[in-house]
């Protein structure tokens, strides 16, 4: 911040010049026996003298406002011009420092190992990276001042650009020499409605990932008929009512984790069929969604008479989906309201439209409700907040995985809200491109 100025020394310097010409002036004046006369000629004329100065001081401005070339200059107009000069001054020093921190900060964005593009409201490139060239195939100087859209020309690159959340993550191959890379972009808004793009390389995450779905597909499947085998027998041995009680208590017990290691299986199974296998807008079956929840309610009532349950059906809303996994995510959170919470405990399911159209399904319970530091994790594999229950009610750690997988099959997406001691909330949204009006799937 420049230093404050003070203008006391020139403006006294000025008022004494003043005042002693005026009275030497008017001295003169009674002298000649016009001391008006005399005294007007005088303001005029120190006035036009004062507006000659001011008028150099703009010349000198105009042409760049060099020190060297500064004007004469006494008094007030003095010190105008030495404050012009510590501003100059000051402004250099201030210019010269936003130049060498935009000079470390492109160096240092150059050299970033993702890829960089500044856009502006126009979706136009003001400026890019090294990176961006190799992942996006975009040079910083050709290309800059060109709509982005027009150079990578990608159908699922221009939806994400113009209707994708600053959450969402695109993947998608590269282009040019990158073709056979698989990249990531993200979008990240910045002010005056700019934009930054980041892309970074996700073949070898992508790879794995594959690897890791292949795995435990193979893994799941070897185990099926070693597991039916046993299970063959184990029925066969609890048949016999000769058995020691212990020995049946035994069998019993190894009957159970056969049926539980048989749901793991199950449950992998559709974990490697659903994740990253999404459909499309038009794929798929209609579903009378109010239908199947009635029916799953229907059935869990009767088996936990003690819940209680409270229906909003949009009896009109229908989707496109697979039958299988949709009554399958819906399911498993309803399956999972009665067995983590009290028996009593209130359970209201609803099926409506939200105020943007889609189709959101919602499981909220008065129960214990979870804690903020589990929620970002309860859709992993094999994560429980309390694994002891878990293992006691009979589950296999993998329901909400399949459930967020299944959602994201569809275009949709899960969503966990919860507070300790005052219940959760589990949702479901699919996307507008999915809903159908009842009317209009019996016209189908």
């Amino acid at each position: 911040m420049m230093p404050p100025y003070m203008f006391s020394f020139g403006l006294k310097k000025e008022m004494s010049s003043f005042l002693y010409g005026l009275i030497g002036v008017a001295l003169a004046g009674f002298i000649v026996g016009w001391p008006a006369t005399v005294t007007i000629v005088y303001l005029a004329g120190y006035t036009l003298w004062l507006l000659r100065r001011m008028d150099a001081i703009v010349h000198w401005l105009s042409e760049g406002g060099r020190a060297n070339k500064a004007p004469p200059t006494t008094g007030l107009t003095n010190d105008m011009v030495q404050l012009i000069h510590r501003e100059k001054k000051y402004s250099r020093k201030q210019k010269n420092r936003y130049r060498n921190t935009l000079a470390q900060f492109n160096s240092l964005a150059a050299d970033l190992p993702d890829a960089t593009v500044v856009l502006d409201k126009s979706f136009e490139i003001r400026w890019s990276n090294a990176a961006a060239l190799e992942l996006l195939n975009i040079h910083p100087d050709r290309d800059k001042g060109q709509r982005i859209d027009n150079l990578v020309r990608n159908p699922d690159f221009r939806e994400f650009l113009h209707n994708g959340t600053d959450q969402d993550e695109l993947e998608m191959q590269g282009t040019g020499s990158s073709a056979e890379r698989i990249i990531a972009i993200r979008k990240v808004p910045t002010g005056k409605r700019m934009m930054v793009l980041i892309a970074a390389d996700i073949t070898q995450r992508v790879q794995v990932r594959e690897m890791r779905k292949a795995f435990v597909g193979d893994v799941s499947h070897e185990l099926r008929t070693p597991l039916t085998v046993i299970r063959g027998y184990l029925e066969m041995l609890q048949e016999n009512e000769s058995l020691d009680p212990q020995v049946s208590e035994a069998l019993r017990q190894i009957s159970a984790q056969s049926d539980r290691m048989r749901g793991i299986v199950e449950d992998l199974l559709q974990l490697s069929k659903l994740e990253g296998n999404p459909m499309a807008d038009n794929e798929g079956d209609t579903l009378n969604v109010s239908a199947m929840i009635r029916s799953m309610v229907s059935t869990l009532h009767e088996a936990n008479e003690s819940d209680q349950f409270e229906l909003a059906l949009d009896e009109s809303l229908a989707i496109l989906g697979s039958e299988r996994e949709i009554y399958s995510a819906c399911q498993n959170l309803l399956t999972n309201a009665v067995r983590y919470t009290d028996p009593g405990t209130l359970i209201s399911v609803s099926w409506q439209t939200n105020d943007a159209g889609e189709a959101v399904y919602k499981v909220a319970d008065d129960g214990p409700g979870i804690e903020a530091r589990h929620l970002s994790r309860l859709s992993e594999r094999f994560y429980r907040v309390d694994s002891g229950r878990s293992r006691d009610d009979g589950g296999t750690g993998l329901g909400l995985a399949i459930v967020k997988h299944a959602a994201q099959r569809h275009g949709g997406q899960l969503s966990i809200e919860s507070t300790p001691g005052s219940g959760s909330i589990f949702s479901i949204t699919f996307p507008r491109s999915r809903c159908i009006s009842m009317p209009q799937a019996i016209n189908q």
